[in-house]
């Protein structure tokens, strides 16, 4: 029975374009596979900009509270499904203290095996439900702008990481950094190459494609569609369909180098 590929899409820092990165993921790879994206931000701008029904009452929530069973949270989108967020989950701290907590996600999706790719887009802080991900995922895709608050966030991943595998608590990976919000400046093309300076510090080095700003990104939120659908021959939408080349080959990389 196959396993799907569990990716988070996490930097410890807002405003970096995780949860579009996240959006474009799922669209994109929906379109060639089969995908279950998850909200696990309180804000739910996945859940928002996907255009799911933010009002079902059936949450990521109900989930780790075992309150219903996993399948009956799932939406199913145009190119992917998706488990939508919960507001209440800004209080995640109160409601999920227990050590064992942080498994909570883990066991709900060890059921879950009709899809290929699963993709969790984070809170950009530390919380259970970031070590939640920490403990279910696969791999890590760090979105990061050109300052030195990405920076900073993306060595809080680093720390983070080698804690839990410390106490055998993971086995994630970081697959890459994704430079986003791309721009021809000189300042953008220093901060790659400072990503690759970092590479090592993290595990992971960045991805040769980058997400270049363009306003199209606002405007396929504001129609609630990814950008690959609302338009599929921008830049942009180019760059994420790069992209998911890029991810698919990183992934047949580190499997052949486990083998």
């Amino acid at each position: 029975m196959k396993k799907p590929t569990i990716i988070m899409i996490s930097v410890e820092k807002g405003g970096t374009g995780k949860t579009t990165v996240a959006l474009e993921l799922c669209s994109t790879f929906g379109k060639d596979y089969k995908v279950l994206g998850i909200d696990l931000d309180p804000q739910m701008n996945l859940t928002m900009y996907a255009g799911a029904n933010e009002k079902t009452g059936k949450t990521l929530k109900n989930v780790l509270d075992a309150d219903i069973l996993i399948e009956d949270s799932i939406q199913h989108l145009k190119d992917f499904d998706l488990i939508p967020g919960d507001k209440k989950l800004a209080n995640a701290s109160k409601l999920y203290g227990d050590a064992d907590d942080i498994y909570l996600l883990k066991d709900a999706l060890e059921d879950i095996n009709d899809y290929d790719f699963i993709f969790l887009d984070s809170a950009p802080a530390r919380s259970p439900l970031l070590y939640m991900e920490y403990v279910a995922s696969d791999y890590i895709i760090a979105p990061t702008e050109c300052d030195d608050g990405s920076i900073e966030g993306l060595l809080e991943i680093g720390e983070d990481i080698s804690r839990f595998k410390k106490h055998g608590q993971t086995h994630v990976e970081v697959l890459g950094t994704l430079m986003n919000k791309m721009e021809n400046t000189a300042m953008h093309k220093n901060s790659y190459e400072d990503l690759q300076t970092l590479a090592d510090k993290i595990g992971g080095k960045p991805f040769k494609t980058k997400i270049r700003k363009s306003i199209v990104a606002s405007e396929a939120k504001t129609m609630r569609e990814s950008i690959n659908d609302y338009k599929p021959g921008n830049n942009v939408a180019l760059d994420f369909r790069n992209l998911k080349d890029e991810i698919i080959e990183r992934l047949q990389e580190r499997k052949n180098s486990n083998n």
